[in-house]
């Protein structure tokens, strides 16, 4: 057995560091599929996995699934559909995988050589163990058909699924008296369902003149079905993993806006009475509101659509993408919104800010040196629409002449310029509506000219 040693356990240095990880994974595939007379087909799959990210007793696991097709438009009732009804099949598919812990050793109990202990080494216990980790399965239900139209000059592919997730990996919360705050375990069932739609068209097709289409719309809606025994509800940061709600819900303070009177934030107390009913009433210390239910983060659509057009030697290809329904949570202005603390950036938003008595708006007022509690609350002011459409790819090409190349005995030569991420329209424009709202980098514009040559 080789042995590996890394330089870690040092407390006063200047700079070390070190570490070492691996993984394996072995698996068993097997496949059979059955095609007659290209009208009916069925087709089945079994895998065997094992894993070293989990304890021996729980490593492996069985995978598989089922599927079958027919081919509609191939009967001989159909005859008479030739001439418009290109192709018609349905489809119709069953299955389980799984998904594997991303953390190598997250079923092993660790200890730590990195504490510092009076400027000594010291050894702590860094995670607890749990033997029971095992695979989180997806059960997976998909039914799609496929058209086509007018000798495939037009193609529609509709598909609905659903997808229950068990044994759902998680980090399970922990008191602290314990010494950690959570550790990792196997808890509750997540249902997804949605479905997808594609739409291919061959718009024009002549001897100078080509355009083709693309268009796909996606919906996807999930639900929480279970935790852990009696638990019922999670909190994570802004969020809330509730039993019957989305996984994605976001869970805060209720921003109320601005007094009109003195420019200061208000909140929504929010408090129950015996009767369940939220009280309504204003306060402008955000300590005293309580943090509710609202929205899901998750879109209600999104999707893409695409063209492509040539005209003799010149050619224009685009593609749009887009999302609506859904809402983003500003995280970054958790250091925006300070109303006036000199040592942070100041957003431009605050140009819209509270000046005077009777001023309607939900930016506060600025008063330099003052650090107002509104920095220190997640609230609802910070949730913002993510609709937006985005020109994501754009290039525009031309192609010399096939009689002017084939001499200099080349094959194609095309010059042609290409951008991405040129222009968006959001219906929240002060971060990208892309980057998550979480301090990520958002997509680069880039501008390309390029000269592509085939011999």
């Amino acid at each position: 057995m080789k042995l590996t040693v890394e330089i870690n356990n040092g407390v006063v240095y200047q700079s070390m560091g070190g570490s070492n990880s691996k993984t394996r994974i072995v698996s068993y595939l097997t496949r059979a599929n059955y095609d007659y007379d290209n009208k009916y087909y069925v087709g089945a799959s079994w895998r065997t996995d094992g894993s070293s990210r989990l304890s021996r007793e729980n490593r492996w696991g069985n995978f598989w699934s089922i599927s079958g097709a027919w081919r509609i438009s191939s009967e001989k009732f159909m005859k008479n559909t030739d001439n418009w009804l290109s192709d018609l099949k349905l489809r119709l598919s069953y299955g389980v995988n799984g998904t594997l812990p991303s953390s190598y050793y997250g079923y092993l109990g660790l200890s730590s050589l990195t504490s510092n202990y009076n400027d000594h080494p010291g050894i702590s216990q860094s995670q607890l163990e749990n033997k029971e980790l095992t695979w989180e399965t997806n059960y997976n239900f998909n039914s799609g058909i496929d058209i086509g139209l007018f000798h495939n000059r037009l193609n529609i592919t509709f598909e609905y699924y659903t997808r229950t997730t068990k044994n759902l990996l998680y980090s399970r919360p922990l008191s602290l008296t314990t010494g950690f705050s959570n550790y990792l375990s196997n808890i509750g069932k997540l249902q997804n369902k949605g479905y997808e739609l594609e739409i291919r068209s061959n718009n024009i097709k002549s001897k100078n003149f080509k355009w083709s289409s693309s268009l796909n719309l996606g919906h996807n809606s999930n639900k929480i079905l279970k935790l852990d025994g009696n638990l019922t509800q999670v909190t994570s940061g802004v969020k809330i993993h509730k039993v019957g709600l989305p996984y994605n819900t976001y869970w805060m303070i209720e921003f109320a806006g601005i007094d009109p009177a003195d420019g200061e934030p208000m909140f929504y107390l929010n408090k129950q009475d015996e009767n369940g009913q939220l009280n309504r009433e204003t306060t402008k210390d955000p300590s005293t509101a309580q943090k509710v239910i609202m929205q899901c983060a998750d879109p209600t659509i999104s999707g893409g659509l695409g063209n492509n057009l040539q005209y003799k030697w010149f050619d224009l290809n685009f593609n749009l993408n887009f999302s609506f329904g859904a809402w983003n949570y500003d995280s970054a202005a958790s250091k925006m919104d300070h109303g006036g603390d000199g040592n942070l950036n100041i957003p431009i938003y605050y140009r819209k800010r509270w000046k005077s008595e009777g001023d309607q708006t939900n930016i506060e007022r600025f008063i330099i040196g003052r650090n107002i509690s509104m920095a220190s609350y997640a609230t609802t002011r910070r949730i913002h629409s993510g609709d937006f459409v985005r020109l994501k790819n754009i290039s525009f090409g031309f192609t010399l002449p096939g009689a002017l190349t084939r001499k200099v005995g080349l094959d194609k030569v095309r010059l042609y310029a290409s951008g991405s991420n040129l222009l968006t329209w959001a219906a929240y424009d002060y971060i990208d509506p892309e980057s998550n709202f979480n301090w990520e980098t958002p997509p680069a514009k880039t501008f390309t000219l390029g000269l592509e040559i085939k011999f």
